[in-house]
């Protein structure tokens, strides 16, 4: 009695195998191919985007990490978007997946909040150039020349040979002073003569003092006058104007001029006691 009964099953499931066959297998298959086509498309079109981007933003002659950053984003980004359609095709829930998604994407921002912020930081140090590599520049209380600007950090080198990484969210959060962003510099020197020396004769000297160092421009002219009254004597400002690069030197050599200057004529430099 049974074996009729297991046979005449046999045969509805196979009946309903060959059903689904003939027309969920098929639509099934359909639906995975678009799937793959749209995966193939979204990463060629994520290659060609991603190439473009890096292309224009090399010629507007951005630093080549920011290019690289850029279409790397710009990539992964029509990727995601084209697997994640390519899922929808196919049956998955994609809303769900998005909201995944989407939950890993803040966990993964507030854990990396801080390195976030260096990151953008740093483009934008990277893309507005503030100073480049090679520049003087004085970052809050921190100065020294700057040897690499990367993504998360600038790396300065100091006077006296220290190596200082600034996190990039601190430089752009603080004042930056550029020394090396003109070619020109003016140096100014407070110098103090006693009340007795004879004032117009001690403006001369200055005068010709700086005029004697070669370094000094003449455009604008150097100029030396009255500044102040202080009690150590009268104030005078000698003011010229030198190539950003000679700056510490020449302020070096003027000191030592007008300082001998001064010996060699008598006057007295004064100070405050």
């Amino acid at each position: 009695m049974n074996g009729p009964i297991l046979q005449s099953a046999e045969f509805s499931d196979w009946q309903h195998a060959r059903a689904f066959l003939s027309t969920d297998g098929i639509r099934f298959v359909e639906h995975l191919v678009a799937a793959l086509v749209i995966v193939l498309i979204g990463r060629w079109v994520a290659r060609g985007l991603a190439r473009l981007t890096r292309t224009l933003i090399l010629r507007s002659k951005t630093d080549a990490t920011v290019a690289a950053f850029v279409s790397d984003l710009i990539y992964v980004s029509v990727l995601v978007f084209a697997v994640v359609s390519a899922l929808g095709w196919v049956g998955f829930d994609t809303t769900s997946f998005a909201a995944v998604i989407a939950a890993a994407g803040l966990a993964i921002g507030l854990a990396l909040q801080g390195s976030l912020a260096n990151l953008a930081s740093g483009l934008l140090l990277l893309v507005f150039k503030p100073f480049r590599v090679g520049d003087l520049v004085e970052i809050g209380t921190t100065a020294g020349t700057v040897e690499e600007i990367h993504v998360f950090s600038t790396l300065l080198r100091t006077a006296d040979n220290v190596q200082i990484h600034i996190p990039n969210n601190q430089v752009t959060q603080g004042v930056i002073k550029n020394y090396s962003a003109k070619e020109q510099r003016r140096i100014e020197l407070l110098i103090n003569c006693a009340y007795d020396d004879d004032l117009p004769s001690v403006k001369r000297v200055l005068d010709a003092l700086v005029r004697l160092e070669s370094r000094v421009l003449g455009d604008p002219e150097p100029s030396v006058s009255v500044n102040d009254f202080v009690p150590a004597g009268v104030q005078l400002a000698v003011r010229v104007w030198v190539k950003s690069a000679d700056f510490a030197d020449v302020r070096s050599a003027l000191v030592e001029r007008i300082k001998l200057g001064f010996d060699e004529h008598k006057f007295k430099l004064a100070y405050r006691t």
